[in-house]
This record gives C-alpha cells, structure tokens and sequence, in this order.
C-alpha cells in the first residue's frame, strides 16, 4: 500500500523537476540566441535566477549552476 504512494509521489516530482529544468534549458537557449549585448544581458538576469533556483531546490548541482551561469557569461562578453 504504501509503496504505491510513494510511486506515485516519485513521479509527480519527477515530472515537475523536468518541467523546471527543461524551462530553464529554453531560457538558456533564448539567451543564447541574442546578439545583442544590452538585451543579452537583461536575459541573463533572468536566466540566472532561474538557474539559482533549480540549484536551491536540488534540481541541479550548485556546481553545475556556477557553470551554466559562467558559460552564458562567457558567450555574453563575446558579443560586440
């Protein structure tokens, strides 16, 4: 009986940690699609908070936040 439940609670937040990371992952690509500096960096305000709140919540590894956030920097100071 119990097992059920915790099936059933696994895949409920299983599916809501796909929907956040994958969101996330779109966000990242919006940004990266940007060519132009200003706006480039007004998405990345957004993207990062984003990024920070998979990494509060364990979604992602706090590591692996830092990176993402760093490689998005990265494309951004290359811009003209």
């Amino acid at each position: 009986m119990g097992s059920q439940k915790e099936k059933r609670k696994n895949y409920q937040i299983t599916k809501r940690n796909k929907y956040f990371f994958q969101s996330t992952k779109t966000a990242i690509k919006k940004n990266k699609s940007v060519k132009d500096k200003k706006i480039a960096q007004l998405k990345f305000s957004l993207t990062s908070s984003l990024i920070d709140k998979l990494a509060q919540k364990q979604i992602i590894h706090k590591n692996k936040a830092n990176r993402l956030k760093r490689k998005i920097q990265i494309y951004i100071n290359k811009l003209p």
